[in-house]
């Protein structure tokens, strides 16, 4: 089985600021500038990580994504996130609140963090059984 990991709002990053390709063999890869309200429901339906660096994420969108294992928040998504609606949703969160999109050089250290930990967090699935 193939983790399908999306990108909802990576507008914000810098011009030339990348997620390096993850070590991971099967995982599919969507990432859009900006989705909206109703854009988050039919693109992330099929999501088992979201990763969301500035859009706020609440219970209505949680519910429209059950497959969703891991919700990646950075920056300004880190202040608007409904945390009770993700564990109540049994989604389990990383957070990376201090991150700073604005300089080239910072954006692209908080991106190659970010793709470390899904290729971490999907080894450890692999590790349970749950990923092929």
């Amino acid at each position: 089985m193939a983790i399908n990991i999306v990108v909802a709002d990576a507008a914000g990053l810098p011009e030339g600021v990348e997620f390096p390709p993850l070590e991971t063999v099967k995982y599919g890869w969507e990432q859009y500038p900006q989705l909206d309200d109703d854009d988050i429901a039919m693109r992330c339906w099929r999501a088992d990580i979201l990763v969301m660096l500035s859009t706020a994420i609440d219970r209505v969108h949680l519910e429209k994504m059950p497959r969703l294992k891991l919700l990646i928040i950075a920056g300004d998504a880190c202040r608007q996130l409904d945390q009770a609606a993700a564990l109540d949703q049994g989604v389990e969160l990383l957070a990376f609140p201090d991150a700073k999109f604005g300089e080239q050089g910072a954006a692209q250290v908080v991106c190659n963090r970010i793709a470390k930990a899904i290729d971490h967090y999907i080894r450890n699935l692999e590790h349970k059984g749950v990923a092929t």
